[in-house]
């Protein structure tokens, strides 16, 4: 194995919430080499000679990573990675492989592992594999923590972000659920506002009673107005005796979805209902009473829509009491990973498959992806990944954004040079590697201007993954940066 420093040089990175890996290599050269450099590094760090002594190692001390040689004395590495998960469910695997073993190097990526690396194992390889990992478990525990957070004291239905800008979201719909008045949920198409308006019912002092919805936008005009209060028989063409929406909330919450949709002549009898609680079904003359609660979602600015006399400006000011705008999704990019897996996971259980996850390039074009259809999009993208993909991966090959593929295999556009032929196919492929590293990175830091935390950030990579990155490819991120 090559190696820059020695095995005694003092460790270049500290972690802070160190990443705990296990070495399993029966060479015992090797296996301290590999140990010797992830510990110099600042790694938390465990060694096993073959699998018998690695299953025994976790049962002591549980790992994030497992190193694991293909070949070992006791137990194909395979089976010992299956076996490893049986006992760690969350831990991630890499598989080194000797001369001739790509094939079961493909067979060991579809029975779940995270990469493979091929002998002889470079530091710089390895280093920078591990450091995809940990961004990777970095990540993992950054949501789980804040999903304990937010989920601490209160069910918040499918309303899923633990960026910034969803804090007052957050705030807004417990501080609605402790009351009953009217609350206007406001946001573009697909951000999640009846997600919003279900998480005020469920923390609500309603929440066992009955939670009704009617989507404004796909109820015909001419039926709005029956759907919402009932009808009696012949009152008009087709009409029955028909107990309407109202009525069906009684004691609960109706929520209006798109509630800018209904027309200037039934507004006056909602907001007389709203005013008394009492309303007639179309063609009587009996009144009924109802004790609901409404929210109305609307992805139009309601309050220009008042001054423009296509909106009650009395009805506006009824039912926006409390007003919760939804930030859209692409405000928002840091929550895109949590949402994409949530949706990733439900498909997955509906359709009682093994536990997927995406590769981090499908995750990094998700997050640069502008969604203008939102959570929405969101979830028909990962849902038509899941049904792409046959394996344990989703790729940016499965994922279709505007109704193409997001990503394909590049095609040869040139022949490739004489004086690459004559190399083998290793020093080829890992030269090949480095200059597209080199055009990714140098485009990344263009873009930010030479500021390393945000190009690691749109990566994907710790600042240090990226820094290692940059020095293997002979980039300063100085020479990015606007001078004065």
């Amino acid at each position: 194995m090559n190696s820059e420093k020695t095995p005694h040089s003092p460790p270049e990175t500290v972690h802070p919430q160190s990443i705990s890996i296990l070495v399993v290599d029966d060479d015992d050269l090797v296996r301290q080499m590999l140990t010797d450099l992830l510990v110099s590094r600042g790694y938390e760090t465990h060694h096993a000679p073959h699998a018998a002594a690695a299953l025994l190692a976790v049962e002591s001390a549980p790992v994030d990573i497992a190193l694991i040689d293909l070949q070992l004395p006791d137990m194909d590495g395979i089976e010992l990675m299956l076996r490893l998960r049986e006992r760690i469910p969350s831990v991630l695997c890499l598989i080194i492989t000797g001369f001739g073993t790509i094939e079961r190097a493909v067979e060991a990526m579809q029975a779940g592992a995270w990469d493979f690396i091929p002998k002889p194992v470079t530091s710089g390889m390895l280093l920078e594999k591990i450091g995809r990992i940990e961004s990777y478990c970095q990540l993992r525990r950054e949501h789980d923590v804040r999903r304990k957070v937010l989920y601490k004291e209160f069910f918040f239905s499918g309303v899923i972000g633990a960026s910034p800008i969803m804090r007052p979201v957050y705030e807004d719909i417990l501080r609605a659920a402790q009351s009953s008045l009217p609350v206007l949920i406001e946001g573009e198409t697909g951000s999640g506002k009846e997600f919003i308006a279900e998480a005020i019912h469920l923390n609500s002092n309603r929440k066992s009673r009955p939670y009704v919805v009617m989507d404004c936008t796909a109820t015909p005009h001419s039926l709005i107005e029956s759907a919402l209060f009932g009808s009696t028989k012949g009152a008009f063409t087709g009409a029955i005796d028909q107990k309407g929406l109202l009525q069906a909330a009684d004691g609960g919450t109706l929520v209006l979805d798109e509630i800018g949709e209904i027309a200037l002549d039934i507004q006056p009898k909602l907001l007389r209902c709203l005013e008394t609680k009492r309303f007639r079904p179309v063609g009587s003359t009996k009144e009924l009473s109802s004790d609901f609660r409404i929210l109305c979602c609307t992805n139009r600015d309601l309050a220009a829509e008042t001054k423009k006399g296509k909106f009650r400006a009395d009805l506006f000011y009824r039912i926006s009491a409390v007003r919760i705008t939804v930030p859209p999704l692409r405000e928002r990019p840091s929550d895109i990973p949590l949402l994409a897996r949530h949706f990733l996971q439900a498909v997955s259980r509906e359709h009682e498959r093994e536990e997927m996850d995406f590769t981090t390039e499908s995750l990094q074009l998700l997050c640069r992806q502008e969604w203008p259809g939102n959570i929405r999009q969101l979830k028909f993208t990962i849902e038509t990944a899941f049904f792409q993909s046959r394996g344990r991966w989703i790729t940016p090959e499965h994922l279709q954004l505007d109704g193409q593929p997001a990503a394909r295999p590049a095609e040869v556009s040139e022949p490739l040079a004489a004086a690459d032929l004559q190399k083998d196919y290793k020093t080829f492929r890992e030269s090949a590697i480095v200059q597209a590293e080199r055009r990714y990175v140098t485009a990344l830091l263009e873009r930010h201007h030479g500021d390393v935390r945000l190009a690691a950030k749109q990566a994907g990579l710790t600042r240090e993954a990226l820094y290692r990155v940059m020095s293997r490819c002979g980039v300063s991120p100085g020479q990015f940066r606007e001078k004065n």
